[in-house]
């Protein structure tokens, strides 16, 4: 039996404003766990025929991190959205998008408050007057990162007991402030999944306390910008220029603090000819500004062999030719597989 409860709501607030509309019966199981894209080297140490390719809207343009702002707007009815954007799932996103690193990420919500709170303490005049907080210096957005939420909320039957679905759609856009263009927009859903027990009569004896369902929108609410967050580092990939190479080793000039997170795959490639060339897929280490990595396996390409080999035969052929290393996928926060787990 399913009960669609469908509405716009302030999730994460919330009190969400939902109505109850109809029942049907659903087999097999929910997904609640999102699907997020990544890549690792496994998947060329196992498969020798997958190819090596550049991953779509790579740009040395982009290769640093970018500033960006996030906005979310709650729905104020079927036709609008709120003015002002929800404070709370604004401040979520700006922690999830940031654990990335692809993104220096600009307070815009609950680190302004806590900004205005040490202003009122050093105002009192209790602190050294000489290191008093200045304003004037915070960083201007090259982005913003806006996007608008809806909630809805469904009943299936199972027999034994019923399950409570709650979903929250985000549709956002990733705009460029000085132009109005939009980069990226798209949609995420985030689910989650409570237990909730009736009698034949609908009278509910046992499992989940709607009372307290702000608990299971939030983590739906993670769950959806989990999901942005894995789309827009994918849409972006960072890189950077090689520096170095002994062997199968290699090193390039971008680090954590340009954008690259935990061990990343990367694709080397070169400009020959007019034509931008894989040349081999590699995994880097990021370090603070620069990155040392190893070659995973070099293209089987026809077309690039000879480049191969001059680069295998000559260890200076990087100072001769500008090599680059682009990030195949943005890999997965670990805090999201050890610390969300509903």
């Amino acid at each position: 039996m399913k009960s669609n409860i469908i509405g716009y709501a302030k999730p994460l607030c919330i009190a969400a404003a939902m109505a109850l509309t109809g029942c049907a019966t659903m087999e097999g199981q929910i997904q609640v766990k999102p699907d997020l894209y990544t890549e690792s080297k496994d998947a060329y140490l196992l498969d020798n025929s997958k190819p090596i390719e550049l991953p779509q809207n790579y740009s040395t343009r982009n290769y640093k991190r970018l500033v960006v702002a996030t906005s979310f707007f709650g729905n104020e009815d079927a036709g609008n959205y709120e003015d002002l954007p929800l404070e709370t799932v604004s401040t979520i996103m700006e922690t999830e998008i940031s654990k990335l690193k692809r993104f220096t990420i600009v307070s815009r919500n609950l680190g302004q408050k806590g900004k205005a709170a040490e202003k009122r303490f050093q105002d009192i005049g209790t602190t050294e007057s000489r290191n008093k907080m200045r304003f004037g210096k915070g960083l201007n957005a090259d982005y913003g990162l806006v996007a608008g939420i809806s909630a809805v909320k469904e009943e299936y039957d199972r027999v034994d007991h019923n399950e409570l679905l709650y979903v929250i759609r985000v549709d956002y856009q990733l705009i460029d402030f000085e132009t109005d263009e939009i980069i990226e927009s798209d949609s995420a859903e985030g689910r989650t999944v409570r237990q909730i027990f009736r009698l034949p009569s609908g009278k509910i004896i046992g499992g989940f306390d709607q009372s307290q369902e702000n608990e299971a929108i939030n983590q739906a609410a993670i769950n959806a910008l989990k999901v942005v967050s894995n789309k827009i580092g994918n849409k972006l990939p960072v890189g950077g220029q090689v520096t170095g190479f002994r062997g199968n080793r290699f090193q390039i000039d971008r680090g954590y603090e340009n954008g690259f997170m935990g061990k990343q795959v990367v694709t080397l490639y070169m400009s020959d000819m007019g034509i931008d060339l894989p040349l081999a897929v590699g995994e880097v280490t990021p370090g603070a500004q620069q990155s040392p990595g190893k070659i995973i396996r070099w293209s089987n390409d026809p077309d690039v062999q000879d480049l191969v080999a001059d680069i295998k035969a000559d260890p200076m052929f990087f100072r001769k030719n500008d090599i680059f290393a682009v990030s195949n996928a943005m890999p997965l926060p670990p805090e999201w597989d050890n610390n969300y787990k509903d």
